[in-house]
């Protein structure tokens, strides 16, 4: 394997720093030195579903999930058991389930997720995200209905549909200790 190789292939398998130091070619070896990205745990949180409006006039009382999938094809239903949440109008429901989302999910500093919201045989469009340096901060996210395109669309202002759920996808590199769950349940990657 010639030396030019050897350096190509440490810098495509995780973006390695090296420096050459060789004033002939037969004289002095080269050096390198590698830098170690040292992997850092990922939480991600659903913390609330709220259901502001069906888009029915009703009080019915309606069954609702969430399903958040990842790249990989894992998937994770809340509430788990296949069961689901009784819920009306202007009613929240408080989960605050945290999952640790395994490094073989962390590419290149971000991870992604979708997140669908299934009520009643009703399913909401799902909500991509893509989370870009994790290693700098913590965030939150909101997956909600689209209230503006469901009005463009003449939707009748009783029936649009505004419903949400509220994630935070935090890491222990930018949380305080206390900060991070001693009850994550691990994703299977």
């Amino acid at each position: 394997m010639s030396m030019a190789t050897l350096i190509m292939g440490l810098i495509a398998i995780g973006g390695a720093s090296f420096s050459v130091h060789a004033e002939e070619p037969t004289q002095e070896p080269v050096t390198l030195v590698i830098k170690e990205i040292k992997p850092f745990r990922t939480f991600l949180t659903v913390q609330k579903y709220n259901l502001e409006n069906s888009g029915k006039t009703s009080n019915k009382i309606f069954n609702a999930r969430i399903e958040l999938s990842f790249p990989n094809g894992s998937k994770v239903t809340l509430p788990e058991g296949g069961h689901r949440w009784p819920i009306s109008n202007g009613q929240s429901q408080e989960i605050n389930r945290t999952f640790e989302i395994p490094w073989a999910f962390v590419q290149s500093d971000s991870t992604r997720f979708t997140i669908k919201i299934l009520r009643s045989g009703e399913t909401i469009s799902p909500c991509e995200f893509s989370v870009d340096q994790l290693s700098q901060f913590n965030r939150g996210y909101i997956c909600h209905t689209d209230a503006g395109l469901q009005s463009e669309q003449g939707t009748p202002a009783e029936q649009i549909v505004r419903e949400s759920v509220h994630v935070r996808v935090f890491t222990d590199r930018n949380s305080t200790p206390n900060e991070i769950p001693k009850d994550a349940l691990a994703l299977r990657n």
